[in-house]
């Protein structure tokens, strides 16, 4: 099939145009992830989201209304998040974040706090000045990271 054939076969199978330059979009490929992760338990994620009931809402199994919803990725370090770890994907509970930003999302992530500043444990380290092993350090041995100063572990969620 000659460049120009294959070309006029795809955009007649391709409504969204998500496929440009003989390659899928970066937005329809986290699209395609989500749904592959929610909905098919061949998936090798779908122990950590379908199986655990996380969801797809009804007006994201389109792709034309995921874009409408979400729009473009701001850059190539975005990626989709879910606001709510708990909850499914749907408009309400999703944005574009970059990796610190979901690295502070997860329910497995620690914060910290001396009254005046909270933050997770690179984010104190940066506040006070030290390095993040050496926070981790302090606070593991000492129980603060600082001597003199009192923090304490924030339940998570707060």
């Amino acid at each position: 099939m000659d460049a120009e054939t294959k070309k006029r076969w795809m955009q007649s199978r391709v409504k969204h145009g998500a496929y440009i330059n003989k390659g899928e979009t970066p937005e329809h490929y986290t699209w395609r992830s989500m749904l592959a992760r929610c909905r098919n338990k061949n998936s090798k994620d779908y122990e950590y989201y379908g199986a655990k009931g996380i969801s797809v809402c009804k007006r994201w199994l389109s792709y034309e209304n995921f874009i409408l919803d979400m729009g473009n990725r701001p850059s190539a370090d975005h990626s989709l998040d879910r606001i709510n770890t708990k909850k499914g994907y749907m408009p309400s509970n999703c944005r574009w974040a970059t990796r610190s930003e979901q690295q502070k999302n997860k329910s497995t992530t620690k914060f910290y706090s001396n009254g005046a500043f909270s933050g997770t444990l690179v984010e104190c380290a940066k506040y006070i000045g030290i390095s993040k092993e050496l926070a981790h350090y302090r606070f593991k041995n000492w129980n603060t990271f600082e001597r003199g100063e009192t923090w304490r572990l924030l339940q998570n969620g707060l």
